[in-house]
Protein backbone atom coordinates (compact mmCIF):
# COMPACT_ATOMS: atom_id res chain seq x y z
CA UNK A 1 0.00 0.00 0.00
CA UNK A 2 1.25 3.24 -0.72
CA UNK A 3 2.17 5.98 1.87
CA UNK A 4 0.06 8.70 2.39
CA UNK A 5 1.68 12.12 2.62
CA UNK A 6 -0.75 14.52 2.22
CA UNK A 7 -4.82 14.30 3.61
CA UNK A 8 -7.14 17.39 3.22
CA UNK A 9 -10.22 16.55 5.36
CA UNK A 10 -13.31 19.52 4.39
CA UNK A 11 -11.63 22.46 3.66
CA UNK A 12 -13.93 25.62 3.53
CA UNK A 13 -12.49 28.91 1.74
CA UNK A 14 -13.93 32.14 2.60
CA UNK A 15 -13.46 35.54 0.47
CA UNK A 16 -15.48 38.81 1.58
CA UNK A 17 -15.84 41.24 -0.94
CA UNK A 18 -17.85 44.11 -1.59
CA UNK A 19 -20.76 42.47 -2.36
CA UNK A 20 -20.83 39.91 0.78
CA UNK A 21 -19.20 36.62 1.77
CA UNK A 22 -18.44 33.54 -0.91
CA UNK A 23 -17.36 30.69 -0.33
CA UNK A 24 -14.89 29.85 -3.13
CA UNK A 25 -13.81 26.12 -1.63
CA UNK A 26 -17.16 24.10 0.19
CA UNK A 27 -15.81 21.15 1.86
CA UNK A 28 -12.86 19.68 0.05
CA UNK A 29 -11.28 16.72 1.27
CA UNK A 30 -8.67 15.17 -1.07
CA UNK A 31 -5.78 12.59 -0.32
CA UNK A 32 -2.31 12.24 -2.58
CA UNK A 33 -0.01 9.24 -1.90
CA UNK A 34 4.11 9.33 -2.36
CA UNK A 35 4.75 8.94 -5.98
CA UNK A 36 1.75 9.24 -7.48
CA UNK A 37 -0.26 12.01 -9.38
CA UNK A 38 -3.78 13.86 -8.45
CA UNK A 39 -5.51 15.26 -10.83
CA UNK A 40 -8.22 18.40 -9.86
CA UNK A 41 -10.40 19.27 -13.44
CA UNK A 42 -12.63 21.90 -13.80
CA UNK A 43 -13.67 25.20 -15.30
CA UNK A 44 -12.30 28.41 -14.34
CA UNK A 45 -13.46 29.70 -11.25
CA UNK A 46 -14.43 26.04 -9.54
CA UNK A 47 -11.86 26.64 -6.80
CA UNK A 48 -8.66 24.28 -8.23
CA UNK A 49 -6.27 27.22 -7.71
CA UNK A 50 -7.82 28.45 -4.42
CA UNK A 51 -7.84 24.86 -2.90
CA UNK A 52 -3.82 24.83 -4.02
CA UNK A 53 -3.45 27.94 -2.61
CA UNK A 54 -4.44 27.02 0.72
CA UNK A 55 -2.55 23.96 1.04
CA UNK A 56 0.24 26.42 0.89
CA UNK A 57 -1.47 28.58 3.21
CA UNK A 58 -1.08 31.44 0.69
CA UNK A 59 -4.61 32.66 0.32
CA UNK A 60 -4.30 36.63 1.81
CA UNK A 61 -5.77 37.56 4.56
CA UNK A 62 -7.60 39.82 4.11
CA UNK A 63 -9.90 38.97 1.88
CA UNK A 64 -9.67 35.48 2.25
CA UNK A 65 -9.33 32.89 5.27
CA UNK A 66 -9.38 28.89 5.85
CA UNK A 67 -12.76 28.75 8.09
CA UNK A 68 -13.05 24.98 8.25
CA UNK A 69 -10.71 21.89 7.92
CA UNK A 70 -7.90 19.99 8.07
CA UNK A 71 -4.94 19.94 5.84
CA UNK A 72 -2.52 16.82 6.89
CA UNK A 73 0.99 16.85 5.48
CA UNK A 74 2.24 13.17 6.98
CA UNK A 75 1.55 13.72 10.62
CA UNK A 76 1.49 17.86 10.78
CA UNK A 77 -2.19 19.69 10.05
CA UNK A 78 -0.62 22.67 8.20
CA UNK A 79 -3.15 24.73 9.56
CA UNK A 80 -2.16 24.67 13.00
CA UNK A 81 1.07 25.62 12.28
CA UNK A 82 2.84 29.06 12.73
CA UNK A 83 3.77 31.58 9.85
CA UNK A 84 7.31 30.57 10.90
CA UNK A 85 7.05 26.54 11.42
CA UNK A 86 5.07 26.71 7.75
CA UNK A 87 7.78 28.42 6.01
CA UNK A 88 10.01 25.82 6.55
CA UNK A 89 7.40 23.21 5.12
CA UNK A 90 6.39 25.52 2.09
CA UNK A 91 9.05 25.40 -0.68
CA UNK A 92 11.23 22.42 1.17
CA UNK A 93 8.67 19.62 1.41
CA UNK A 94 5.35 21.27 -0.61
CA UNK A 95 6.80 23.20 -3.93
CA UNK A 96 4.55 25.04 -5.80
CA UNK A 97 4.26 25.85 -10.09
CA UNK A 98 2.19 28.61 -11.68
CA UNK A 99 0.26 28.62 -15.01
CA UNK A 100 2.54 31.64 -16.09
CA UNK A 101 6.48 31.72 -15.49
CA UNK A 102 6.67 35.68 -16.77
CA UNK A 103 4.76 36.68 -13.67
CA UNK A 104 6.67 34.39 -11.60
CA UNK A 105 10.41 35.36 -12.40
CA UNK A 106 11.68 38.65 -11.30
CA UNK A 107 12.80 40.17 -15.15
CA UNK A 108 15.71 42.32 -13.28
CA UNK A 109 17.32 39.69 -12.00
CA UNK A 110 19.25 36.32 -13.63
CA UNK A 111 17.82 32.71 -13.48
CA UNK A 112 20.97 32.07 -11.17
CA UNK A 113 20.50 35.25 -8.79
CA UNK A 114 16.75 33.61 -8.53
CA UNK A 115 17.59 29.81 -8.07
CA UNK A 116 20.15 30.70 -5.60
CA UNK A 117 18.24 33.02 -3.83
CA UNK A 118 15.36 29.75 -3.17
CA UNK A 119 18.57 27.43 -2.23
CA UNK A 120 20.10 30.26 0.35
CA UNK A 121 15.98 30.59 1.92
CA UNK A 122 16.06 26.95 2.47
CA UNK A 123 19.79 25.44 2.58
CA UNK A 124 21.35 28.50 4.36
CA UNK A 125 24.57 26.18 5.42
CA UNK A 126 25.60 26.20 1.58
CA UNK A 127 28.39 28.20 0.49
CA UNK A 128 27.92 30.69 -2.13
CA UNK A 129 30.03 28.88 -4.60
CA UNK A 130 27.81 25.58 -3.62
CA UNK A 131 24.94 27.65 -4.27
CA UNK A 132 25.99 28.58 -7.90
CA UNK A 133 26.93 24.68 -8.59
CA UNK A 134 23.39 23.84 -7.18
CA UNK A 135 21.92 26.34 -9.61
CA UNK A 136 23.61 25.00 -12.15
CA UNK A 137 22.97 21.21 -11.02
CA UNK A 138 19.11 21.86 -11.08
CA UNK A 139 19.05 23.52 -14.56
CA UNK A 140 21.12 20.37 -16.28
CA UNK A 141 17.79 18.34 -14.34
CA UNK A 142 15.41 19.93 -15.84
CA UNK A 143 17.00 19.51 -19.67
CA UNK A 144 18.42 23.08 -19.95
CA UNK A 145 21.24 23.10 -22.51
CA UNK A 146 24.41 25.04 -21.72
CA UNK A 147 23.26 25.72 -17.88
CA UNK A 148 26.43 27.42 -17.15
CA UNK A 149 25.30 30.12 -19.74
CA UNK A 150 21.82 30.45 -19.02
CA UNK A 151 22.17 30.96 -15.36
CA UNK A 152 23.59 34.52 -16.21
CA UNK A 153 20.47 35.59 -18.35
CA UNK A 154 17.55 37.09 -17.76
CA UNK A 155 13.79 35.42 -17.82
CA UNK A 156 13.09 37.61 -21.34
CA UNK A 157 15.77 36.31 -22.81
CA UNK A 158 14.61 32.94 -22.20
CA UNK A 159 11.36 31.07 -24.57
CA UNK A 160 7.99 30.07 -22.94
CA UNK A 161 9.49 26.53 -22.15
CA UNK A 162 12.75 27.62 -20.63
CA UNK A 163 11.05 29.45 -18.31
CA UNK A 164 8.41 26.88 -17.34
CA UNK A 165 11.88 24.70 -17.00
CA UNK A 166 13.28 27.35 -14.66
CA UNK A 167 10.39 27.22 -12.29
CA UNK A 168 10.51 23.33 -11.86
CA UNK A 169 14.07 23.46 -11.05
CA UNK A 170 13.13 26.33 -8.64
CA UNK A 171 10.51 24.26 -6.89
CA UNK A 172 12.64 21.30 -7.14
CA UNK A 173 15.44 22.84 -5.30
CA UNK A 174 14.87 21.23 -2.05
CA UNK A 175 13.34 17.62 -3.56
CA UNK A 176 9.76 18.01 -2.11
CA UNK A 177 7.57 15.57 -1.05
CA UNK A 178 5.04 17.27 -2.83
CA UNK A 179 4.61 19.23 -5.74
CA UNK A 180 1.80 21.04 -6.80
CA UNK A 181 1.40 22.02 -10.70
CA UNK A 182 -1.18 24.75 -11.19
CA UNK A 183 -1.89 24.71 -15.04
CA UNK A 184 2.06 24.77 -15.52
CA UNK A 185 1.92 24.08 -19.77
CA UNK A 186 -1.39 26.18 -20.67
CA UNK A 187 0.58 28.90 -21.94
CA UNK A 188 2.48 26.58 -23.63
CA UNK A 189 2.56 24.97 -27.42
CA UNK A 190 1.64 21.65 -27.85
CA UNK A 191 5.36 20.38 -28.68
CA UNK A 192 6.54 22.16 -25.38
CA UNK A 193 4.05 21.43 -23.04
CA UNK A 194 4.49 17.55 -23.95
CA UNK A 195 8.36 18.15 -23.14
CA UNK A 196 7.53 19.48 -19.62
CA UNK A 197 4.70 16.95 -19.02
CA UNK A 198 7.48 14.00 -19.85
CA UNK A 199 10.19 15.78 -17.82
CA UNK A 200 7.49 16.20 -15.05
CA UNK A 201 6.90 12.45 -15.17
CA UNK A 202 10.52 11.64 -15.42
CA UNK A 203 11.49 14.01 -12.72
CA UNK A 204 8.79 12.22 -10.41
CA UNK A 205 10.13 8.80 -10.90
CA UNK A 206 13.49 9.99 -10.10
CA UNK A 207 12.44 11.85 -7.04
CA UNK A 208 9.83 10.08 -5.70
CA UNK A 209 7.68 12.69 -5.39
CA UNK A 210 3.87 13.10 -5.28
CA UNK A 211 2.84 15.71 -7.49
CA UNK A 212 -1.00 17.64 -7.26
CA UNK A 213 -1.37 18.62 -11.35
CA UNK A 214 -4.07 20.74 -11.52
CA UNK A 215 -6.02 21.20 -15.09
CA UNK A 216 -8.79 21.70 -17.25
CA UNK A 217 -7.50 19.60 -19.23
CA UNK A 218 -9.27 16.07 -19.38
CA UNK A 219 -6.66 14.66 -22.12
CA UNK A 220 -3.50 15.63 -20.22
CA UNK A 221 -5.26 14.02 -16.95
CA UNK A 222 -5.37 10.82 -18.33
CA UNK A 223 -1.97 10.88 -19.48
CA UNK A 224 -0.40 12.36 -16.25
CA UNK A 225 -2.56 10.88 -13.08
CA UNK A 226 -3.26 8.23 -10.63
CA UNK A 227 -6.50 10.02 -8.94
CA UNK A 228 -8.67 12.58 -10.35
CA UNK A 229 -10.91 14.94 -8.46
CA UNK A 230 -13.34 16.59 -10.60
CA UNK A 231 -14.66 20.49 -8.84
CA UNK A 232 -17.70 22.29 -9.76
CA UNK A 233 -18.35 25.80 -8.23
CA UNK A 234 -15.77 24.96 -4.83
CA UNK A 235 -16.57 21.60 -4.15
CA UNK A 236 -15.63 18.57 -5.54
CA UNK A 237 -18.18 16.54 -7.76
CA UNK A 238 -16.66 13.16 -8.67
CA UNK A 239 -13.47 11.52 -7.43
CA UNK A 240 -12.20 8.17 -8.28
CA UNK A 241 -9.24 6.94 -9.66
CA UNK A 242 -8.38 7.55 -13.86
CA UNK A 243 -9.85 4.71 -15.85
CA UNK A 244 -12.45 4.21 -13.38
CA UNK A 245 -13.24 8.12 -13.88
CA UNK A 246 -12.95 7.65 -18.06
CA UNK A 247 -14.46 4.54 -18.75
CA UNK A 248 -17.74 4.76 -16.37
CA UNK A 249 -18.34 9.04 -15.58
CA UNK A 250 -21.05 9.50 -12.92
CA UNK A 251 -21.92 13.04 -12.95
CA UNK A 252 -23.27 14.44 -15.58
CA UNK A 253 -20.45 17.20 -15.22
CA UNK A 254 -17.84 14.87 -15.86
CA UNK A 255 -19.56 13.35 -18.79
CA UNK A 256 -19.93 16.70 -20.65
CA UNK A 257 -15.96 17.53 -19.73
CA UNK A 258 -15.12 14.08 -21.24
CA UNK A 259 -17.40 14.26 -24.62
CA UNK A 260 -15.70 17.50 -24.86
CA UNK A 261 -12.33 16.41 -25.54
CA UNK A 262 -11.23 16.05 -29.65
CA UNK A 263 -11.34 12.45 -30.83
CA UNK A 264 -8.45 11.05 -33.07
CA UNK A 265 -9.16 8.46 -36.08
CA UNK A 266 -6.22 6.46 -37.26
CA UNK A 267 -7.35 6.49 -40.50
CA UNK A 268 -8.75 9.71 -41.45
CA UNK A 269 -7.02 12.25 -38.62
CA UNK A 270 -8.77 14.45 -36.49
CA UNK A 271 -12.81 14.23 -36.80
CA UNK A 272 -14.38 16.62 -37.97
CA UNK A 273 -17.71 17.09 -36.11
CA UNK A 274 -18.47 19.58 -33.81
CA UNK A 275 -17.42 19.00 -30.54
CA UNK A 276 -19.93 18.52 -27.73
CA UNK A 277 -20.20 21.63 -25.47
CA UNK A 278 -21.51 21.95 -22.18
CA UNK A 279 -24.26 24.49 -22.52
CA UNK A 280 -24.90 27.36 -20.02
CA UNK A 281 -22.54 29.06 -17.94
CA UNK A 282 -20.94 28.04 -14.18
CA UNK A 283 -23.44 30.30 -11.53
CA UNK A 284 -21.93 32.82 -9.79
CA UNK A 285 -20.80 32.49 -6.15
CA UNK A 286 -23.15 34.74 -5.31
CA UNK A 287 -26.11 33.57 -6.30
CA UNK A 288 -25.81 29.74 -6.35
CA UNK A 289 -29.64 27.84 -7.01
CA UNK A 290 -31.23 26.09 -4.26
CA UNK A 291 -30.15 22.64 -4.53
CA UNK A 292 -27.76 21.00 -7.10
CA UNK A 293 -25.29 23.88 -8.67
CA UNK A 294 -24.95 22.02 -11.86
CA UNK A 295 -29.03 22.25 -12.20
CA UNK A 296 -29.34 24.46 -14.91
CA UNK A 297 -27.05 23.02 -17.24
CA UNK A 298 -27.72 19.40 -16.90
CA UNK A 299 -30.21 17.39 -19.14
CA UNK A 300 -30.88 14.45 -16.26
CA UNK A 301 -31.91 17.34 -13.38
CA UNK A 302 -35.64 16.70 -12.02
CA UNK A 303 -37.21 18.39 -9.39
CA UNK A 304 -35.06 17.06 -6.24
CA UNK A 305 -32.00 18.48 -8.03
CA UNK A 306 -33.51 21.82 -7.71
CA UNK A 307 -35.36 21.25 -4.81
CA UNK A 308 -34.62 23.27 -1.21
CA UNK A 309 -32.69 20.43 0.22
CA UNK A 310 -28.77 21.72 -0.05
CA UNK A 311 -26.33 20.51 -2.66
CA UNK A 312 -25.95 16.50 -2.75
CA UNK A 313 -23.66 14.70 -0.50
CA UNK A 314 -20.42 13.21 -2.64
CA UNK A 315 -21.59 9.40 -1.55
CA UNK A 316 -19.60 6.01 -2.69
CA UNK A 317 -20.99 4.39 -6.39
CA UNK A 318 -18.04 2.24 -6.09
CA UNK A 319 -14.76 1.18 -5.06
CA UNK A 320 -12.75 4.50 -4.14
CA UNK A 321 -15.51 5.63 -6.41
CA UNK A 322 -17.44 8.69 -5.40
CA UNK A 323 -20.08 11.06 -6.97
CA UNK A 324 -21.94 14.49 -5.44
CA UNK A 325 -25.23 13.81 -7.75
CA UNK A 326 -28.81 12.49 -7.19
CA UNK A 327 -29.40 11.31 -10.60
CA UNK A 328 -25.73 9.37 -10.41
CA UNK A 329 -25.72 8.39 -14.43
CA UNK A 330 -25.72 4.47 -14.68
Amino acid sequence: MSERILEVKDLVVEFNTDRGRITAVDGVSLELNKGETLGIVGESGSGKSVTALAIMRLIASPPGHISKGEIKFKDKDLLKLSIEEMRKIRGNKVAMIFQEPMTSLNPVYTIGNQIEEVVELHQPHLAKNARHLKAIELLKLVGIPSPEKRIIEYPHQLSGGMRQRVMIAMSLACEPDILIADEPTTALDVTIQAQILDLMRKLQKELGMGIIFITHDLGVVAEMCNQVAVMYCGQIVEKADVKTLFANPKHPYTKGLIHSIPSFDSTSGMKKEKLPTIEGMVPSLFDLPPGCSFQDRCKYATETCRGMNGRPKLEMVGSDHLVSCFNPIN
